[in-house]
Formats: structure tokens, C-alpha cells, sequence
């Protein structure tokens, strides 16, 4: 398994941003409004299928280690295949997951992607920050998703929150003649249990 090297660190989020706007959709198409230069969120909405949220629901259990390493989208199904556990709803899962690294490979126009799956029963990053990198994919295939900040974290506006099975473009401070922030974002502060994935262009 190779170990996810080429990935940046995380920076601390600026105490002031510049107008962002994000872009909520329930259909894939708007997810391309990442490239909008003063949109540092883009979502795409969407409710799960009963064999994705049983094997999801499945992982949570027996996901013995995270899947964590770099690798060209023509191989995520194979590879997956072999170190995924063997339940109901396995083939759909695989599919969706190949499906989002496609389109979001696609997007970014990169060779490879770092993807890291695995079960979280504790925030891993509790306090508002933003990444240091050009963009990154979340998606929370169960249990409470990802709390994002739409404007400086000083401010009243309180945080809101992704739903399980939303696909997430977060734009982080590596995004070039971008017209705003990277987005701030941290886990959800639950001690329930979820299952997340997280997809990296690798150039």
C-alpha cells in the first residue's frame, strides 16, 4: 500500500475572507462550480441508495484498516475490490465510489488521486481550518458529515453541515487566481461513528 507522501499539510484558517459564494446542487453538473473563482464550495446534494447506505452501514464494522494510498482511477476498482470485505451491497459501493473518483479525476484534470477511506468514531480535524492543497473531495457515506463555515469563523453566522452522502469540492488555499478563501471546515464535534472518504488530485 503506498503511503499517501505527495499530500500537503494543512493550514491554519485566515481571520478574515474575502466574499465566497458555495454552490449547492442536487445534480453532479454542480460540482464544475468549483471553478467559479469566487465560489469555494461546491456540493452536490444527494440521497444514497438502500444497498450504499447497508454497505456503508456494514463498514463501520468491518473496515479492519483504512484504505489510504495513490493510485490511477482505472485501478480504484480492482484494487478496492480485493481489500473491501465481502457484504450486501459491495459491487454498488464500489461502482459509486469509482463513479465520484471519475468525475472528480475529470474536474481536476490529474493522473491519479490519493484516496483514503475509513471509519472515524472521534473528529479528526475538530477545529475550523482550511487545506492546503488546490481542492479536495469529501463525501461522509454515513454517520454526521462535514461542518463548513461560509464566512470568517469571528462571525455570528453559525457553521452548517453536509449531509451523509453529499459529494464536497472544498477549494483550499493552493487553488490558483482564486477570487476568495479556501473554504473553513472541520469534523463534526459527535461521538457517532461515520464512514468517510476523501479524494485528492495527485499531479
Amino acid at each position: 500500500m503506498t503511503p499517501l507522501t505527495a499530500f500537503r499539510p494543512e493550514q491554519t484558517q485566515p481571520e478574515t475572507l474575502r466574499f465566497a459564494r458555495q454552490c449547492l446542487s442536487p445534480e453532479p453538473e454542480g460540482l464544475t462550480g468549483i471553478f467559479q473563482p469566487d465560489v469555494n464550495l461546491a456540493v452536490w446534494q444527494r440521497t444514497l441508495s438502500a444497498p450504499l447506505t447497508d454497505y456503508a452501514h456494514f463498514l463501520l464494522h468491518n473496515l479492519p484498516l483504512p484504505l489510504q494510498q495513490m493510485l490511477p482511477v482505472s485501478a480504484i476498482a480492482a484494487d478496492t475490490g480485493k481489500q473491501l470485505p465481502d457484504g450486501p451491497g459491495k459491487a454498488a459501493f464500489i461502482a459509486d465510489l469509482v463513479q465520484i473518483a471519475e468525475m472528480f479525476a475529470c474536474l481536476m484534470d490529474c493522473p491519479q488521486l490519493g484516496l483514503r477511506l475509513r471509519v472515524l468514531d472521534q473528529p479528526m480535524c475538530p477545529r475550523f481550518h482550511t487545506d492546503h492543497l488546490v481542492c479536495r473531495l469529501v463525501c461522509t457515506y454515513t454517520g454526521p458529515a462535514t461542518e463548513w463555515h461560509a464566512g470568517p469563523v469571528t462571525a455570528a453566522e453559525p457553521a452548517r453541515q453536509l449531509q451523509s452522502g453529499d459529494v464536497a469540492l472544498l477549494k483550499g488555499s493552493g487553488w490558483e487566481d482564486s477570487a476568495c478563501y479556501a473554504i473553513s471546515h472541520r469534523s463534526p464535534a459527535s461521538p457517532e461513528s461515520r464512514l468517510l472518504l476523501t479524494l485528492d488530485p495527485v499531479f
